[in-house]
């Protein structure tokens, strides 16, 4: 795979990942698309590092009371998503 496909790959993840976690508020795709010995750095209160079972929570935690957040993505554009 080339350098510009992995680019075009990780973009495509992204989006799913925007798209299916935040947009449609499913949790359960992290498991889908996050590799099981992932360390997330910067999103927990005590300043912790979290593996994929707590960024399952803690999104599942942030999403429900905010039911109309969405984010969007643009195709043709150097960014790939924008809260």
């Amino acid at each position: 795979m080339t350098e510009q496909n992995d680019l075009e790959a990780n973009k495509a993840l992204l989006r799913r990942w925007f798209e299916e976690v935040w947009n449609k508020g499913r949790a359960e795709a992290i498991t889908e698309m996050m590799a099981e010995d992932c360390v997330i750095h910067g999103l927990s209160e005590d300043g912790q590092p979290m593996d994929r079972r707590h960024s399952f929570h803690f999104t599942r935690n942030f999403v429900r009371p905010f039911p109309m957040f969405k984010s969007w993505s643009r195709t043709q554009s150097p960014k790939v998503t924008q809260w």
